[in-house]
């Protein structure tokens, strides 16, 4: 039967194929108790990689060897030692963080390449509380009855906020914070959570007067589908009412370059709770930051007092989501001896990132998501957002 069978089929490229041939043939369909006709081995089906093998070889030596000697291989680092490796032909940018963290999944081990590497969990996410919640569901209640529509939003405020980022003035204080930084996660192969190399860093090492590091204050500006940034003076408060009332003439200067050609300016801040802007337990408007208003012509959304607003809203406030992105854009752009980076150069990295995000980021779309955001938090009745 089999001999038979051969003769009437014909191999790919001429000829018949061997009664053995077949033979083989029908015990693999009986063994496979899922076949079909016309299956076949699907695991090369897709679009061609464009990561080679020599790159992902180099990031995944330079991530096992930043470990080895005792510095975090976080996403920024990896980009940051191997720009040519990390480099996407098709984009001209580094790889995304899930194609270099793929490759660390993958290609990194401590000891046994049988064991690769796991991104293992030390500490859960603290969730919201259901009092949080519950006072989360009834600000967005109160954003609902206030009755203004996407128009008005998206012409009238300006999201902004009092940002900072801690620079280290040394390669030993880098690589601290680099594994501080990495938090209640790290690379590691299953059985070797004891060892030296993946301990948990010390939180310690970001610490605002830290020793070995420079803080620079810097605001976003988010407003009518443009996403501005500048720097603060070396001597700038901090999150202060001093601090607070320099943001606020801050932006009054770059709204004035550029609507100076507008029919109208946006003229309301909004900001979230911080200790600048409104005292902690009562909510009301600190003084600096009352008269440096008036005195600029500028007002808040939420008035002189803002004990409806919760304090934790990060992810509903829209300026949160703008300064996620520079800072991924910063990760990717961090300099390899970043501990030599000044303030000025740090500055004009800063600018080169917010033009990326105005050029290549839905910039408009995210001025007009309040209302949406608005409707999300209410169908979680005050839970957290996911985007």
């Amino acid at each position: 039967m089999k001999t038979y069978i051969a003769g009437k089929l014909k191999k790919q490229g001429g000829g018949e194929p061997s009664s053995e041939a077949v033979r083989r043939f029908f015990e693999k369909v009986d063994a496979d108790t899922d076949w079909f006709p016309g299956k076949a081995n699907y695991d090369n089906v897709g679009g061609k990689t464009l990561m080679t093998g020599q790159q992902r070889a180099a990031m995944a030596r330079c991530a096992m060897t930043m470990k080895k000697y005792g510095i975090e291989p976080t996403y920024g680092k990896v980009v940051a030692a191997c720009p040519k490796a990390a480099l996407n032909p098709k984009t001209k940018r580094p790889w995304c963080k899930q194609s270099i963290y793929l490759v660390m999944e993958e290609d990194c081990y401590d000891d046994d390449p049988c064991l690769p590497w796991v991104h293992k969990a030390r500490f859960s996410k603290k969730a919201l509380t259901p009092e949080m919640m519950e006072r989360r569901h009834k600000f967005v209640k109160y954003l609902f009855g206030l009755r203004h529509n996407n128009v008005y939003f998206f012409n009238n405020l300006v999201w902004t906020d009092l940002c900072n980022s801690i620079i280290p003035l040394s390669e030993k204080k880098a690589n601290e914070m680099a594994l501080a930084r990495k938090g209640g996660k790290g690379w590691m192969s299953p059985g070797s959570e004891l060892s030296a190399e993946n301990s948990k860093g010390h939180p310690e090492a970001l610490k605002q007067r830290s020793w070995n590091t420079m803080r620079i204050w810097w605001f976003p500006m988010l407003s009518r589908g443009k996403l501005h940034v500048d720097l603060f003076d070396e001597n700038f408060p901090g999150e202060t009412p001093e601090g607070a009332a320099q943001l606020v003439a801050k932006v009054r200067s770059a709204l004035n370059v550029r609507f100076q050609n507008a029919a109208t300016t946006p003229k309301t801040l909004w900001t979230d709770r911080g200790r600048g802007f409104y005292f902690p337990n009562s909510g009301d408007i600190t003084t600096e930051f009352k008269e440096a208003l008036a005195d600029n012509g500028l007002e808040h959304f939420m008035g002189d007092n803002a004990v409806k607003q919760p304090g934790s809203m990060q992810d509903f406030l829209l300026h949160e989501t703008a300064v996620s992105w520079l800072r991924h854009r910063l990760a990717q752009s961090t300099p390899r001896q970043c501990w030599l980076e000044t303030r000025p150069e740090y500055g004009s990295r800063l600018k080169r990132c917010c033009e990326e995000v105005n050029k290549d980021l839905d910039v408009e779309g995210l001025c007009k998501q309040l209302p949406k955001r608005m409707k999300m938090l209410d169908d979680k009745q005050g839970g957290r957002l996911k985007y």
